[in-house]
């Protein structure tokens, strides 16, 4: 039986593999162990991801549609780091109740499927950093920044809110948003069967110590959304419980 601490050098080791000499030796010097140095926290609207959803898989609105939920907490061009680090029930028995609400799955899975993924794909790279060491941590800290960046709050400030009727400028957003992500973050929208932009999700940049302006030189973007545009206006719907793919006809 593989124990823990064997695990954990597994881990670590497979970690350092993806560095090259030359890195590696810059981390010796600075005592840094991940190939990373940006991790990107990215907040979903659930009243437009069920448009960018489209009919392929059933949409599930939670009954917190009203907030902003958590994506993921993503560490920068790096995924699945360590397949064997499983993710357990009882790693988040004390944070459940918080993750339900914000953190939900928004399709038909359970929401632990849904961390369970995250975990594997993203947050055992994030394991290399102590602050993030553990599944318990790493969730933990993506509840945080929930409440550190507060789209909601911001927004409600700023008197932007869901509207079928209403639209908004680009520059709308950005100056309601800059104040508490920085300059490195990104609004993300799709577009509608009626040509709409329509903001879904949106990114910031962070450092390992989780504050803004983190610079990254990403070489892809397996993200199904694209940059919102300044070209067109973009609308922000409200969630509809009853036609989640459709909520302004």
């Amino acid at each position: 039986m593989v124990n823990l601490v064997t695990l954990g050098f597994f881990c670590t080791g497979f970690l350092r593999s993806l560095v090259s000499p030359e890195e590696q030796q810059v981390e010796v010097k600075h005592s840094r162990l991940c190939p990373w140095e940006c991790m990107t926290f990215v907040q979903m609207w659930p009243g437009s991801f069920c448009v960018a959803l489209g009919r392929k898989f059933e949409c599930v609105m939670p009954k917190n549609a009203n907030n902003w939920t958590i994506h993921g907490l993503w560490p920068s061009d790096v995924m699945e780091c360590c397949t064997y680090w499983r993710l357990f029930p009882s790693d988040l028995v004390d944070l459940m109740p918080e993750l339900n609400v914000h953190w939900p799955t928004l399709i038909n899975i359970s929401n632990f499927r849904f961390w369970e993924k995250e975990w594997q794909k993203h947050g055992t790279c994030a394991g290399c950093i102590e602050t993030l060491n553990c599944p318990n941590k790493y969730f933990r800290a993506a509840l945080f920044l929930r409440t550190k960046y507060n789209i909601d709050r911001a927004f409600q400030t700023a008197a932007v809110v869901p509207s079928c009727r209403w639209n908004y400028q680009l520059k709308t957003f950005m100056g309601v948003l800059q104040p508490i992500l920085g300059d490195q973050y990104e609004l993300q929208c799709v577009t509608d069967v009626q040509g709409r932009q329509i903001l879904v999700q949106i990114k910031v940049s962070l450092h390992s110590d989780f504050s803004t302006g983190c610079i990254e030189a990403s070489s892809y973007d397996i993200s199904p959304y694209k940059p919102c545009t300044a070209e067109e206006r973009i609308f922000y719907f409200p969630a509809n419980q009853e036609n989640p793919h459709n909520p302004c006809p």
